[in-house]
């Protein structure tokens, strides 16, 4: 399997971009973090991360797919082209497409949920109500887009993550071995 892409802007919520990525490491899966604006990126609560990798060097093509964690990194990422570009890209080809808390702000700019099923953290509710059927469920899955409530959903979106990429009795058995039950 390719890795699945993880996009770091500043500002990012700690937790949501750790443990879908934990989630997904313990499912076998392959995560490669790229960096915004820098290779060592500070999240919204201090916890500086080190990327793997800087944005302007992805090859769009050699991911199976994409994720935004959200916090107040989610209006850079929405107001940032390239991600833009990247997240247009991987839903033209049918690649996940994933974002949680307010992230999905950037996948309504790059055009992406119209008509879909998302969830989103409370306060930005209402701006993607126009484009899409806003839940309130921890985490939803329409077609190649998956999607997250908050911090609070993190696990349950790594964990929904790991079954829409194909490990559903892995992920069974992971929620068990991690207490999520």
């Amino acid at each position: 399997m390719e890795p699945i892409l993880v996009i770091m802007a500043p500002g990012f919520e700690e937790i949501e971009l750790t443990a879908p990525i934990d989630i997904l490491r313990r499912l076998d899966i392959p995560v490669v973090t790229a960096g915004l604006q820098g290779r060592s990126v500070e999240g919204a609560h201090g916890m500086v991360m080190s990327a793997d990798m800087l944005l302007v060097d992805v090859e769009p093509a050699l991911y199976s797919g994409v994720i935004l964690p959200g916090g107040p990194a989610s209006w850079t990422l929405r107001d940032t082209p390239a991600v833009l570009s990247i997240v247009r890209k991987m839903h033209e080809e049918g690649k996940l497409v994933a974002a949680i808390c307010a992230a999905p702000l950037a996948l309504e700019a790059a055009g992406v949920i119209k008509g879909r099923k998302v969830t989103c953290y409370p306060s930005v509710k209402e701006e993607l109500a126009s484009a899409a059927e806003v839940g309130d469920c921890p985490a939803v899955t329409d077609g190649n887009i998956v999607t997250g409530r908050g911090p609070g959903a993190a696990l349950e979106f790594g964990f929904e993550l790991g079954r829409y990429l194909g490990k559903k009795e892995e992920v069974a058995k992971l929620r068990s071995d991690m207490c999520c039950v």
